[in-house]
């Protein structure tokens, strides 16, 4: 039977404590000046510094896990989900910058990919998380991982681009480096629209009603959702993003403001939408629907571009005699 340790380099924690314990990870800050525990750190990670935390979790047997090809058992699934409960705790920029194995007297270091990423530097939106945090986020991540739709295939999807978006970088300073945002809205949007239309307008509506949102602060949240699927837009469809807009991006209250919403989604979600279809399609269009007087102003419009007036006059005789309709 292997015992294993995993080692978790942490950026961008800020803590009034320098130990934290996350649900069985002992995670400790490299104080500056204490050069023995740096020292110790760079044994698994070269590129750890000063400012940043490493994390710890002693494993006297690996947990089984079907289908694991590494060897590993659960290990590499406890850290993503350990930064996924962590971020959708709090927004910040919370990055797991290394993880490194031990099993057997080896030490095997995971390549970078969604949960463990070094793309994210230090960053001025520090990961707040205090001594009082420790037992209120116990609550938070038990509760969370017990719902059936933590294990829905929609969760999956969404989990994984909430997490991809969290490991990139955001400058809003330079156009090609606020990517986050596309990935943010995907993770939205697996969780929100199962259909395959309207997309905006069922993530804005949706969104507002499992938030229980009313009034001013459903309208500012419908604005927020729409200027930032805007920007979402540009980039996806390789437009270039203005410098008002860039601008409007550099706006810390703004952004803090949609990461709380995306987040607030994705939680409510869990605890709201049902893990299966059509039970879940079927809950997300009595939240909200697209009316059928909306779906008809659409054929309308999309109607009127065609340009070829044959193609219209066949569309119009079609129509009469059913042609064009199942």
């Amino acid at each position: 039977m292997s015992k294993a340790t995993a080692r978790i380099l942490i950026r961008n924690l800020e803590s009034n404590q320098t130990r934290l314990d996350f649900a069985g990870f002992l995670a400790e800050e490299l104080k500056q000046g204490d050069v023995q525990k740096l020292r110790t750190a760079r044994e698994f990670f070269s590129e750890a510094s000063y400012g940043e935390w490493t994390a710890q979790r002693d494993y006297p047997s690996i947990p089984p896990v079907q289908g694991d090809s590494c060897g590993f058992g659960s290990i590499p699934s406890d850290v993503e989900d350990l930064l996924l409960l962590l971020r959708l705790y709090r927004p910040g920029d919370l990055a797991f910058v290394g993880l490194n194995i031990e099993k057997d007297g080896k030490r095997h270091k995971q390549y970078p990919y969604r949960a463990i990423s070094s793309l994210v530097g230090l960053s001025t939106r520090q990961f707040q998380f205090q001594e009082n945090d420790c037992q209120p986020w116990t609550s938070f991540q038990s509760e969370l991982k017990g719902y059936p739709a933590w294990k829905s295939s929609w969760f999956d999807v969404a989990r994984r681009f909430f997490l991809y978006g969290g490991g990139k970088e955001f400058k809003p300073y330079f156009p090609g480096e606020v990517d986050r945002i596309v990935d943010y809205f995907a993770s939205l949007e697996a969780v929100l629209v199962p259909e395959k239309d309207f997309l905006a307008r069922r993530i804005r509506e949706r969104a507002m009603r499992l938030l229980d949102l009313a009034n001013e602060e459903a309208k500012e949240t419908k604005k927020l959702l729409t200027d930032f699927y805007d920007v979402r837009s540009a980039i996806v469809h390789g437009s270039e993003l203005s410098d008002k807009r860039m601008s409007w991006l550099q706006d810390r209250q703004r952004w803090w403001c949609f990461e709380e919403r995306v987040r607030g989604v994705l939680i409510a979600a869990l605890r709201q939408v049902p893990d299966e279809n059509p039970a879940r399609q079927s809950y997300l269009a009595k939240r909200y629907d697209v009316s059928d007087e909306e779906k008809a102003r659409k054929i309308v419009q999309d109607f009127n571009s065609i340009r070829s007036e044959s193609k219209r006059r066949d569309l119009r005789e079609g129509l009469k005699d059913a042609t064009y309709v199942r």
